[in-house]
Parts: structure tokens; sequence; C-alpha cells
């Protein structure tokens, strides 16, 4: 029994990291050198750029996902309820709904404030 938890343990890392590898080298072959002659100047502070390296992420897309993640987590915070409803006391109930309610207040005020909007 144990050594075939090791081999499926296995079979999954090598998957894993072929995936991981042919993602990284999809990206190095895609990827496009630019050249901002102004990007490379130093500012105010005085520090030159150590490196050619420019990554520019957009604010919006990043503040979606990290949004999306945190409702993922907290759903999965309340998986286990759909396993345990019947064993649940009333502090727990209360708990819950406490719980559930955060969340529906959260996303509506994420709704009012355009956080989930693509563009602002």
């Amino acid at each position: 029994m144990g050594d075939i938890v090791v081999l499926y343990l296995i079979q999954n890392i090598l998957i894993f990291g072929i995936i991981f590898w042919l993602l990284t080298w999809g990206a190095e072959f895609f990827f496009v050198k630019k050249a901002h002659l102004a990007k490379k100047q130093f500012y105010e502070c005085g520090f030159r750029t150590l490196s050619e390296l420019n990554i520019q992420i957009n604010l919006n897309f990043s503040m979606l996902c990290v949004f999306l993640i945190l409702y993922d987590i907290e759903f999965t915070f309340l998986f286990p309820l759909l396993f345990n409803f019947s064993n649940i006391f009333m502090l727990e109930f209360f708990i819950i709904l406490f719980f559930i309610s955060l969340i529906v207040f959260s996303l509506y005020y994420d709704w009012q404030f355009n956080a989930l909007s693509w563009q602002f």
C-alpha cells in the first residue's frame, strides 16, 4: 500500500514539473524585449536601475485576482458545513451565519466601490 502512494506522489511531482517546465519555456519563447530608454533613467532618488527587467502588471487585474482568491478561501472554509450539517449546534449555526453575512457584506462593499469591475 505504501509503495503505491509513493509512486502516485512521484507521478504527480513529475507531471507538475513537466507542466512547469513547459510554461517557463513558453514564457521565455514569447517574451518580447522592449527598449524604453526613459524607464532606464534614474529619478530623484538617485539610484540607477540594476537590471533591464520591466514588468507591467495591471492593477485592476491584480485586485480582481486577490478578491477571487479571498472569496475562494472563504467558501472553502464553509465546505465542511455540507457534510456536518446535522451535527451543528445553535452557537455554531449563528457563527456560520455571521461568517456568511461577512462574506455577503464584503462582496456588496467591493461591488459598491467598483473593486470588482475590470475598468475603473
